[in-house]
């Protein structure tokens, strides 16, 4: 198994790896000053895990499992690596890491 972080020059690869069923697992952490977005991807069972913390008080403020992310959710799916975005309630995000671990073609 390998592992890459995702960015503008492999993303035709990285959808090679999708088309032949070769992504075993995705993963995008975001940070703002106060909350941690972190979604997975698993792609053998596809299914994503999708975790929003409180990071000034070190709780959970939810966790879904789902087969499918909202249009909204994808918004915090997408970005790679030190992409800032900003969400409809006025939280600004910097992407952290967003990797794919895959096999080899």
């Amino acid at each position: 198994m390998e592992k890459i972080e995702k960015n503008n020059n492999n993303l035709d690869y990285i959808n090679d790896l999708y088309e032949n069923d070769k992504v075993f697992f995705e993963h995008t952490i975001l940070e703002s000053d106060n909350l941690i977005y972190s979604i997975s991807y698993f792609a053998k069972k596809d299914i994503y895990d999708v975790l929003l913390e409180d990071k000034i008080n070190s709780r959970i403020i939810n966790y879904e499992a789902r087969k499918i992310l909202s249009n909204s959710t994808l918004k915090y799916f997408n970005p790679i690596k030190n992409q800032v975005i900003t969400d409809n309630f006025g939280n600004t995000f910097k992407c952290i890491t967003h990797y794919i671990e895959f096999e080899n073609i």
